[in-house]
């Protein structure tokens, strides 16, 4: 799997882009879906000391990432933003990572409305009914919408090390990536266990 060659001790580092995906140089998802892989970047990851901060919380970020976008940073409906981010998130979590968890805490529904379009070649789409961060939002489920049809939204996923959770685009053959890098993420664990069942104390190892 691809990425950008971090360490370690690099994943949780504080990164000065504001573009979700380019802070963590991951390998990016083709076409619109990255568009939702870079909103799912903009979360902070939970390491310890909030080394990587939530870019949608501070007014200054939100504004910079939003204006990759082509949105004022004072437009409304950031929160909402995070709400849809989150729920994708937990979707995902859910999904690939713990589908038996208690059915209380399963992810939200969100709702949003489109335009449905019929192309001249008769094509029908669906396409955002609004402006500014509520376009971008049905832009965003759209695309889900459309890889899910297509069979490749099982594609993007987070990272399996709950303190990275990165979202990734899985390139390998048969699905089965788990860690946005192996060589970090995947070696950690798997360094931990073999130690287990070695049943060998080993020390204590970086989880990110």
């Amino acid at each position: 799997m691809e990425k950008g060659g971090q360490g370690d001790a690099d994943v949780g580092a504080t990164h000065a882009g504001t573009d979700g995906n380019d802070r963590f140089g991951v390998a990016m998802a083709p076409g619109e879906l990255r568009i939702v892989q870079d909103l799912l970047n903009t979360a902070s990851i939970p390491k310890a000391g909030g080394d990587v901060p939530d870019l949608l919380d501070a007014p200054d970020t939100a504004a910079r990432w939003l204006g990759t976008y082509g949105i004022a940073g004072d437009s409304p409906g950031v929160g909402d933003l995070r709400a849809l981010r989150d729920a994708i998130r937990r979707s995902l979590v859910e999904r690939d990572h713990d589908p038996d968890r208690n059915e209380g805490t399963r992810p939200a529904a969100v709702e949003s409305a489109v335009r449905v379009r019929l192309e001249a070649d008769g094509t029908v789409r669906f396409v955002p009914g609004s402006v500014g961060i509520p376009a971008l939002g049905q832009r965003v489920l759209v695309a889900i919408y459309d890889a899910q049809l297509a069979g490749t939204w099982r594609r993007l996923k987070l990272c399996r090390n709950p303190l990275c959770a990165v979202a990734f685009w899985d390139s390998s053959r048969n699905t089965s990536g788990v860690w946005h890098d192996v060589r970090t993420c995947g070696n950690v664990a798997n360094l931990r266990k073999s130690r287990a069942r070695r049943g060998r104390p080993g020390r204590n190892l970086p989880t990110s």
